[in-house]
């Protein structure tokens, strides 16, 4: 009995110690920072799934879906960029603040006028460009505060990857909570919750301690233009960052659209109602949650750029069988697959970014390039996927994005070496390994 005793113990210490808790999850600032953002995120994502039910049920159109997706974040594209050399002279913390609070009073003008019955397409387009708006500053300000909030810089990474966890968590929750409202509440009640959700986080970033930017004096007499220049100048040059911006563009555009036309999907292929919506969209975050874990726990900050190939053939595949497939049970597991490896991939694209940028004083501008290829590149195939699901059915317009994205990580996978090679003295120098092998 007394060896046997000693052997489950051993085995027990063994499993405790081969545990790998992330270092940021030690820091109260940090924690307190993203459960906050996780909270509103839950609320952002209730409102997206709601709107474009909504439209749908309004319309039956899915051009007006792929419309309505496009007015929601084209203002990205057009501002994001400027908004980076904002983000790397302006106090982040006034730029959160000033944010989350317009999304509140927007949130509450979508409650009343879908309580009144006074809801239109015309209302939401004009909303939805506001809360594009507000989204082209408020992304990028948060990716920018998460490596400002860690005492220490090795701990950098760990709260990036907490910080995807937690809000693929929130993106998890809301379809299964936002579903069940939706069926028997209504729309109003998901924009009701996403006012509310902002609360938290305001409250998170007024007791959070950020990081000012230790000298900008240069960048503030600087030509915007001419800052907003050396941004796209240094993100081009630097070869992997422009891989993986390559990469993440081409996702955002061909694959990304996929949760608008998910409503469509659903009624087409499925015939199914507003709850099957909020299962598939549920499974496709579960696999978001599982991606985050795996970031989150890896006691590696290095081999991102593997992760972002391999996941991104894993995804054009998984996207082109969801396609393909008629059976519930069977959708449900392919889009778990795909919501899995599109979170693997964008959170490991946006960890590998914000790892390897050592200069502050670009951060804010190299963070809103990767930002615009959610706010800016995503609204333009969620235009295109519309028009393209109108013409040739919505199946083989999932059909066309997983080829695509399929063609894309095969590309990247050629492109290894060559980036492995840069980063490796770079890492070196980080003090990330000891020796040039591993990226």
């Amino acid at each position: 009995m007394q060896p046997s005793h000693k052997k489950s113990s051993e085995a027990g210490k063994l499993l405790f110690t081969s545990l790998h808790v992330p270092p940021a999850l030690k820091s109260p600032n940090v924690c307190c920072f993203v459960i906050g953002e996780s909270v509103s995120f839950f609320g952002s994502w209730m409102t997206q799934i709601a709107l474009i039910w909504m439209v749908y049920q309004i319309t039956n159109s899915a051009i007006l879906v792929g419309v309505v997706g496009f007015t929601n974040q084209f203002m990205g594209l057009i501002i994001t960029p400027l908004v980076g050399v904002l983000l790397d002279r302006w106090n982040i913390r006034y730029v959160l603040l000033t944010t989350q609070l317009v999304s509140i009073l927007l949130s509450g003008i979508l409650t009343f006028l879908t309580v009144s019955d006074r809801i239109t397409i015309t209302w939401i387009i004009i909303i939805g460009i506001m809360q594009g708006t507000v989204k082209a500053f408020d992304l990028p300000a948060r990716l920018v505060s998460i490596p400002r909030l860690v005492e220490n810089k090795a701990d950098t990474y760990s709260a990036i990857a907490i910080h995807s966890f937690l809000i693929n968590t929130a993106k998890f929750v809301s379809p299964m909570i936002g579903g069940l409202l939706l069926a028997r509440f209504g729309a109003a009640s998901c924009f009701l919750v996403d006012s509310i959700s902002y609360i938290p986080f305001v409250s998170a970033i007024l007791t959070t301690q950020i990081k000012s930017v230790p000298n900008n004096s240069s960048l503030q007499k600087t030509n915007i233009l001419q800052n907003l220049k050396e941004g796209f100048v240094f993100a081009y040059d630097f070869i992997p960052i422009r891989y993986v911006l390559g990469l993440q563009i081409l996702i955002c555009f061909m694959v990304m659209t996929h949760v608008n036309l998910i409503p469509i999907f659903v009624r087409e292929i499925l015939n199914g109602n507003a709850e099957t919506m909020g299962l598939l969209l549920t499974a496709s975050a579960l696999g978001s949650i599982v991606a985050g874990l795996y970031l989150m726990f890896r006691k590696q900050a290095t081999g991102l750029v593997k992760i972002i190939a391999f996941s991104a053939a894993i995804l054009g595949l998984g996207l082109i069988l969801f396609s393909r497939s008629h059976n519930l049970e069977i959708c449900l597991v392919l889009i778990c697959i795909v919501g899995m490896t599109n979170t693997l991939t964008l959170a490991a694209i946006s960890n590998f970014i914000q790892l390897i940028l050592v200069d502050e004083n670009k951060r804010g501008r190299v963070t809103s390039i990767f930002t615009t290829g959610f706010l800016g590149i995503l609204p333009f195939g969620n235009l295109f996927f519309g028009g393209l699901a109108s013409k040739i059915g919505v199946n083989n317009a999932l059909l066309f994005g997983g080829i695509f994205c399929l063609i894309g990580a095969y590309i990247f996978i050629k492109k290894l070496p060559e980036m492995r090679n840069i980063l490796s003295p770079i890492y070196v120098d980080m003090g990330l390994i000891t020796q040039p092998n591993k990226t």
